[in-house]
């Protein structure tokens, strides 16, 4: 891999001539003379963390000389500045890059600075004379690097033999391309300019002005400037690219195309099609035109999502295109999605954006709330009201960790920043918006978000600014619902039973943080949280609902004209909260109650079903009948929300003399539906079940080792290895799993052989996905040899090495190959590593699926010396070491359990612990 150009560091030390001595003559004998060291000034102090608020740019004129068959490129800066006080250092940021000239002018007056690198991300500019208050313009020469290893900055792709530069800047990585003001809240106008080889276009987030020739075979193409931005949603690309153009969309009519790698234009048709409807219904929820000239979609290879530039939104290349006799349901339900979420941003994030990275939460929350909002109407089969509380169920099982982030987290250093992205802003912060939704009032909660819009526009914004939009509509105080749960982590969780003791029908809430074993509970804690109660009322179901502001509250029935036969005080699932049940309102419940539970509701109770036995509340055994009644059952959405419960019957809670118990009990309870199901989609059968097919595939041939479905798939392996249309889209990779990991070192081979043959980077990374299922400690050491390969390309070849983490028969051969090859995967002070910048703070999470302490404290006293080379990697490790800690504690308290559920004999009851407060 090639070495990152190191930032120009100009203080130098001189050695001058010898005091007294006379050119050409020796010292006096028996004199020792010693050259005086004359120092440079100190080169400036480098800010901490933010620029200093001195000089703010007010304009950018960016011109990019790029090649995407050359790994250097050339760039020009011209920055237009406003001083708010006089200075003689400016500071930007600016990584990897080398400054050739800088100049500035003020006042008719043009004078040279003397740039410097003080740590990687910042570039310090001192001037001999102060700046004045008032106007400036700055410009700069430089060169930097489009990597071929990275996947944020610019970085390069080889694309079916042709190459490619893409960026990929939220949240740092401007600073690798040009220098600049890299924080979200200098927002101003860029216009940018690119010479590149013939055979070559560019294209960024505006309309192109103008193209001509340059000299010696180069074009240049000319961009309309942008509406006010922050570094971060710069976006560009240059390559041999082809375009498919879709329907001219919304208000303004606005160009709409799709850009594709050569030759795969055609790919793009599913997202061309769908792309303007969801523009258009964004634009009825807002009440606001799509603020934007143009709006292309880059398909970019190897990035990791996509990424909400305004007019220029990346997505991987995966999600965006497809053949059709490759496409499958699922990518196109997962474009759909991710495409309400980029859209969503252009108007939160994009057209009015964060002040800071603390308020990450406003565009990743806000875009991820949006998603079914708009999927629920625009597809209604598609179940976007349950999708949400599955996610809910997720954010929640990323909130039981004492470790885990705030929604609105502190930002103290870079490392801050890049762990803000994660399922915290986006999952949690996503569910509390829909609680607040509920809570408010849909037409409430959306006057108010177009409020907050039309309010900041162009502009940045806080939370405060959004929360006061929230109250003016409301008449609310919606900030100390919204803060209670932005401003701590956790969940609160709710033990409630039904009273009927002589007066009114009521339910008796009280809350306190919900807390696995193996976690230690933090001081008490307490939300603003909105509960609503469903219950049966007179003919039809009612609900009650009460703000709940103190440690406990009640919450009557007034529909209830006698004490009613069953209560669930979360209606359709739209509180942030863990419940607890009542021993008798949950008895009620199961017998009266269930069958009038809405989907959403079921979804709710199975999860937190999970959560009681992970606390300890309630025996394994206990939960997990729930699991085998929910495994016939005909709705996809219910039968997934069950199979969480599999993480009861996980190998890692259970001894190996238990995995015959575990393989036969998943065997028997899932297999006759999966055989049934078979590998080959039939004719009319619907979407739930071609996306419940590989699942319980899946399930059933490695979780239960059905020897029917190993053969089976062993067998469609040999086929699609020689004919790639043999196998259904939407089954391949688990055919490919199944087969792989109950293979020999012969399917290996084959699957190697074929991989390194494979020119199509598609089926490439189904052949790795096979790979990575590999359980021979001896083939998953071939396998994490490519990783080391210069051959391949490592951005490519990472999920080897994480899959091979997951599995309990590889996780040790995983963790050496991580010790072994440490400093040449991350890099050393004189040597970039090998893996993508940002990669080498998510390797804790190999550790995450072990489930012993012995285990636990080897890796921790590995790692732990490095965390300080690895921004962001403190938090992660502390929030697996907690995860393995819970499975200690889990497997220890429930393993009796869990073992008497799969042999069927009675086990020791462990002793109650008590209700919640």
């Amino acid at each position: 891999m090639p070495n990152l150009l190191r930032p120009v560091a100009l203080a130098t030390v001189t050695f001058l001539a010898a005091c007294g001595a006379r050119q050409g003559n020796a010292p006096a004998p028996g004199s020792v003379e010693t050259p005086p060291v004359v120092q440079a000034p100190a080169a400036p102090r480098p800010p901490a963390l933010r620029l200093p608020d001195d000089v703010r740019p007010t304009k950018y004129a960016i011109v990019l000389k790029m090649d995407p068959k050359a790994e250097s490129f050339e760039g020009t800066v011209d920055v237009m500045l406003e001083v708010a006080k006089a200075t003689n250092v400016i500071w930007m940021h600016g990584k990897g890059l080398i400054v050739k000239e800088a100049t500035l002018e003020q006042g008719g007056v043009t004078q040279t600075l003397k740039p410097s690198s003080s740590g990687e991300d910042f570039l310090g500019l001192t001037l001999e004379k102060p700046l004045a208050v008032g106007g400036a313009k700055l410009h700069l020469a430089y060169t930097g690097t489009a990597s071929e290893h990275e996947t944020s900055g610019a970085f390069r792709v080889n694309e079916d033999g042709e190459w490619y530069i893409y960026t990929q800047f939220e949240p740092l990585g401007a600073r690798r391309a040009f220098p600049s003001f890299d924080e979200p809240g200098f927002k101003v106008p860029w216009q940018l300019t690119f010479h590149v080889p013939e055979g070559n276009v560019a294209v960024t987030n505006t309309p192109q002005l103008a193209e001509e020739k340059g000299a010696d075979g180069w074009h240049i193409y000319r961009f309309a400037p942008t509406q006010p931005l922050p570094s971060y949603l710069i976006a560009f690309g240059v390559g041999p690219f082809d375009f498919l153009p879709a329907r001219d969309a919304g208000q303004k009519h606005v160009k709409m195309r799709v850009i594709t790698p050569r030759g795969r234009a055609s790919e793009g048709a599913w997202a061309a099609k769908v792309s303007p409807e969801i523009l258009e219904r964004l634009e009825g929820y807002f009440g606001i035109p799509y603020a934007y000239e143009k709006l292309d979609l880059l398909a970019v290879p190897l990035m990791g999502g996509a990424m909400e530039n305004p007019g220029l939104v990346t997505f991987n290349s995966r999600l965006v295109l497809a053949k059709p006799e490759e496409d499958s349901v699922g990518r196109q339900r997962a474009f759909v999605g991710t495409q309400v979420h980029e859209l969503a941003h252009q108007w939160f994030g994009d057209l009015v954006t964060m002040a800071w990275w603390d308020d990450l939460w406003l565009n990743e929350s806000f875009a991820s709330w949006m998603t079914p909002r708009i999927v629920e109407s625009y597809q209604p089969t598609w179940d976007a009201p349950v999708e949400r509380v599955q996610d809910r169920n997720g954010a929640l099982d990323a909130d039981s960790l004492v470790a885990a982030r705030f929604i609105r987290q502190p930002i103290h250093d870079a490392g801050d920043i890049q762990n803000a992205f994660d399922g915290i802003t986006y999952g949690k912060g996503s569910a509390v918006l829909a609680m607040a939704e509920t809570w408010l009032g849909r037409d409430v909660f959306q006057k108010g978000i177009q409020r907050y819009i039309r309010a900041h526009a162009g502009r940045n914004a806080t939370a405060k600014d959004f929360l006061d939009a929230l109250s003016a509509e409301s008449g609310k105080d919606v900030a100390q619902v919204m803060n209670s749960f932005l401003d701590q982590t956790g969940a609160p969780f709710i033990a409630a039973t039904l009273l009927c003791d002589g007066g009114k029908p009521r339910v008796a809430l009280t809350q306190q943080r919900y807390v696995r074993l193996g976690s230690k509970a933090p001081d008490a804690q307490s939300w603003k949280v909105p509960v609503c109660v469903k219950y049966p009322g007179e003919g039809k179901d009612a609900t009650a609902c009460t703000l709940m502001t103190e440690e406990k509250a009640e919450v009557a029935l007034p529909e209830a004209k006698a004490c009613p036969a069953w209560v669930f005080p979360n209606a359709d699932g739209a509180g942030y909260y863990r419940l607890r049940l009542a021993d008798d309102t949950r008895a009620k419940l199961m017998k009266s109650g269930l069958k009038r539970l809405s989907r959403a509701e079921r979804v709710v109770l199975l999860s937190d079903s999970l959560a009681l036995a992970q606390a300890g509340l309630m025996p394994a055994a206990d939960a997990l009948p729930l699991l085998t009644g929910v495994a016939e059952d005909p709705d996809r959405q219910v039968l997934e929300a069950g199979l969480e419960l599999m993480d009861l019957v996980s190998s890692r809670l259970l001894t190996q003399a238990q995995d015959a118990d575990r393989a036969r009990y998943v065997r028997d309870t899932f297999g006759p539906r999966a055989r049934k199901l078979g590998f080959k989609p039939r004719a009319g059968e619907s979407e739930d079940v071609r996306l419940l097919r590989p699942r319980l595939l899946m399930l059933a041939g490695n979780e239960g080792n059905d020897p029917k479905l190993i053969a089976e798939a062993r067998a469609l392996t040999e086929q699609w290895l020689k004919d790639r249309k043999a196998v259904a889209p939407d089954v391949v990779f688990a055919v490919l799993a199944i087969a792989v990991e109950h293979g020999d070192a012969a399917l290996h081979a084959k699957l190697m052989e074929a991989l390194r043959a494979e020119k199509s980077r598609y089926q490439r990374q189904q052949l790795l996905g096979g790979l990575s299922h590999t359980t021979d400690p001896q083939l998953v050491k071939a396998n994490l040899e490519l990783l080391l390969d210069p051959k391949q390309d490592v951005r490519e070849n990472l999920w080897l090495l994480m899959g091979a983490s997951r599995d309990p028969r590889t996780r040790d051969t995983a963790v050496e190959f991580l010790k072994t090859h440490f400093d040449a995967l991350v890099g050393t002070d004189d040597k970039p590593g090998l893996l993508p910048e940002g990669m080498g703070s998510r390797l804790p999470y190999m550790a995450a699926n072990d489930c012993d302490a012995g285990k636990r404290q080897e890796f921790a006293a590995f790692f732990e010396p490095r965390v300080g080379k690895l921004p962001g990697s403190e938090r992660v490790l502390r929030q697996v070491m907690e995860i393995v800690d819970q499975c200690v504690a889990l497997k220890e308290a429930q393993g009796a359990s869990i073992g008497a559920f799969l042999s069927g004999k009675p086990a020791k009851a462990p002793q109650a612990a008590p209700a919640p407060r």
